[in-house]
């Protein structure tokens, strides 16, 4: 497969050579790139840091299969709509899209990693070749990928519209991904030429996140929202705006060379710009925005998104307002439960890769909980009707406790664990007050505020009654963040390496607590029409809640993992 798509990368080697990149230095390093990734061993599935001999081949045959069944579901289009022009239209939006998704979750990483630098800036190698060697190296790892999403259209369009119109598909699905991968890269690119590399980080995390929950929210609730037979009715070319769309232009093609007598003059237009388009792209990249990429490139790699200019000579710095500090003394008394409180709170603000795990989780449950509300019969105003006359704010309130087990899962681990040989350096002999400043900045900074968002949803739409349901619901999810907490969270902040996977008794664990909260939910339903018990019952919950915090603060050095760093 590599040497194929090298012999495709060839192919547009004369018209890269005028804009000025070196084509043979740029094949000999795609070729050692190629190289270096065969002999890498791949991190998806990882279950262990020391993965068995076959580790690689397993999590490849993964990736293929999730990779194949995700074609087979954007494949099915192809099927729903009556006009083949608007079925394959669809179906490229759908491709693109997941193509885009990949490649922000993939390409930064590659993108950002500086390594090659070391060996190839001392050579004589231009910025435009080393720049198109990196985006030639993603495209070639995503067009593996393409290759398998769109194995099943492959075989769906041969069905439907021959076996004529398969080695043409084929053709079109390199055209979506190289459209996709050319959008991307612009995006980036630009990115980097208008923005301070300080902010670049920051602004691709975000839009990872976005993405995630674009995606996430489209498969859940689209099917719910959307009536498929009138959808299949739907002609998307019968609006102009539409022809300044990729997939229209991908689609075209087909029209125009399969289905000659249903082209017109504006499909045959658009099926040239679909060609035209890719290429006139990549000079842009190599010509435009490729010349100074070296040097964005290692400013945006070594920056932590923290550093400022220096303030002029005699300029006295006005102190900021330091609400973590104010808060940590306010609800962390003990000075090394608000050292703890003190830490989790800034490296969760700074940390990159546990903001791209957690934040998506916030938009989640709202997807979910309309996903589920709306699951039922009668048309969607009904459903609206009933879910506004029913009991779903406990439903809501209790699918927030998602949001703390979703922290806490991910609040020790880190890619830079190493300087956590602090923790063991400082004569500290309760590493539990550690713990609990933990739990107590992780409620502060984004359960409490997340509750108190969905609390003023819930009053809003089922009235002031439901107060004290929310206030039981708030305390009960805190239990539940302790009982996780004792029996799952083994780590200090941000103190372990990622690789590490939980054991089957802690999933087992995590279960039964799971399980036992689902009960209590499913009680407090019962019991939600007497007010009065509901508010018994708060500080009955508050009460648990203070006797679990006091036994969490007395966590020692033997009940922690250890990890070897």
């Amino acid at each position: 497969m590599d040497k194929l798509l090298l012999r495709l990368v060839s192919f547009f080697m004369p018209v890269l050579q005028k804009t000025g990149v070196d084509t043979k230095q740029l094949y000999q390093i795609l070729k050692v790139k190629l190289l270096m990734d065969g002999r890498r061993p791949s991190t998806m599935f990882a279950g262990r840091r020391k993965a068995p001999a076959n580790g690689k081949a397993s999590s490849s045959w993964a990736v293929s299969l999730v990779t194949v069944l995700m074609g087979i579901f954007i494949g099915a289009v192809l099927f729903l709509f009556k006009m083949p022009l608007v079925a394959q239209t669809v179906y490229f939006s759908m491709f693109m899209v997941l193509m885009s998704l990949t490649l922000i979750t993939d390409f930064t990483t590659v993108l950002l990693d500086v390594r090659d630098q070391y060996i190839l800036l001392p050579r004589p190698v231009n910025d435009r070749t080393l720049a198109l060697s990196r985006i030639l190296h993603i495209s070639i790892y995503v067009f593996r990928l393409a290759f398998l999403q769109g194995l099943a259209g492959i075989i769906i369009i041969g069905f439907t519209d021959g076996l004529l119109a398969v080695p043409l598909f084929i053709i079109q699905i390199i055209q979506a991904t190289f459209l996709s991968i050319l959008l991307v890269n612009v995006v980036y690119l630009l990115i980097m030429k208008t923005v301070s590399p300080q902010k670049f980080k920051d602004i691709i995390s975000y839009i990872q996140i976005a993405f995630s929950v674009v995606i996430f929210g489209a498969y859940y609730l689209l099917p719910r929202l959307i009536n498929l037979s009138v959808l299949a009715q739907f002609n998307i070319l019968h609006y102009t705006s539409s022809y300044f769309l990729p997939p229209v232009w991908i689609a075209a093609i087909n029209e125009v060379l399969i289905h000659p007598a249903r082209a017109t003059l504006l499909t045959s237009i658009v099926a040239i710009i679909g060609v035209t388009v890719p290429l006139a792209g990549l000079w842009l990249v190599a010509r435009v925005l490729a010349p100074g990429f070296n040097k964005q490139l290692a400013i945006a790699a070594t920056s932590d998104g923290n550093s400022a200019l220096p303030l002029p000579a005699g300029t006295v710095k006005k102190p900021k307002f330091d609400l973590a500090g104010r808060l940590a003394n306010l609800v962390a008394a003990d000075p090394v439960e608000n050292a703890g409180f003190r830490i989790t709170w800034k490296l969760a603000a700074r940390i990159r890769e546990f903001k791209i795990k957690v934040y998506p989780s916030f938009a989640y449950v709202p997807i979910y909980f309309l996903y589920f509300t709306l699951n039922g019969k009668g048309n969607l105003d009904e459903r609206l009707y009933k879910l506004k006359t029913g009991s779903g704010y406990i439903f809501l309130t209790y699918l927030g406790i998602l949001i703390i087990s979703s922290i806490l899962q991910h609040i020790s681990f880190t890619e830079k664990y190493k300087p956590a040989w602090v923790y063991y350096a400082l004569p500290i002999t309760r590493p539990g007050k550690i713990l609990s400043g933990m739990y107590k900045a992780v409620v502060t900074l984004y359960y409490l505020p997340y509750c108190l968002v969905l609390g003023a949803i819930s009053i809003v739409i089922w009235g002031p009654q439901v107060i004290n349901d929310l206030v039981l619901a708030f305390f009960v999810g805190l239990i539940y963040g302790l009982l996780m907490a004792l029996y799952m969270v083994k780590g200090l902040p941000f103190s372990k390496p990622v690789l590490i996977k939980q054991s089957g008794g802690r999933i087992i664990t995590s279960l039964l607590i799971t399980g036992f909260i689902a009960a209590v939910g499913f009680g407090h339903y019962l019991l939600a029409k007497w007010e009065t018990v509901v508010w018994a019952l708060v500080p009955v919950a508050i009460a648990v809640y203070c006797i679990m915090l006091y036994y969490y603060k007395r966590q020692t050095w033997q009940n922690i993992e250890l990890e070897e760093f």
